[in-house]
């Protein structure tokens, strides 16, 4: 059996928290969740820390550098032979980043700033994402 690590960032802004929503389409193969909305993060690469991998795939997936903080929320799931596990952190803008979303339109076609689920009424959320928000509640 194989163990594979996932990173994401919950980030804040102004008091509001960015959502991405992921293609139908990745890179030529139809995507997991397609049309769902998430939040950045992706696979923790050979060698790399989960810290350094969050940081990356935000700057990878949306264009901005954050500061991470604790983590907010773990998982688990078993897919076949693969067990993943995901890690969130809460994240914030680094004071020297502006808060402009540069999407990677391979993985994501829009983004938005939320404050909280109901932002995202009438829409698929990833089911990780749901629980966390229902989660943090008034807290977000």
């Amino acid at each position: 059996m194989e163990n594979r690590l996932i990173t994401h960032s919950l980030v804040k802004s102004q008091g509001k928290y960015l959502v991405i929503r992921r293609t139908r389409i990745k890179r030529g193969q139809k995507n997991v969740y397609p049309a769902y909305w998430d939040i950045p993060g992706g696979q923790v690469e050979v060698g790399e820390l989960p810290r350094s991998a969050a940081i990356r795939e935000c700057r990878e997936e949306v264009g901005l550098e954050i500061e991470l903080e604790d983590i907010i929320h773990e998982d688990s799931n078993l897919d076949g032979q693969l067990v993943f596990t995901r890690l969130v952190y809460a994240a914030h803008l680094l004071p020297s980043s502006k808060a402009d979303v540069t999407l990677d339109f391979e993985e994501h076609d829009q983004y938005k700033w939320v404050t909280t689920l109901a932002d995202l009424s009438d829409e698929k959320v990833v089911p990780y994402l749901q629980k966390l928000l229902n989660k943090q509640g008034s807290n977000l």
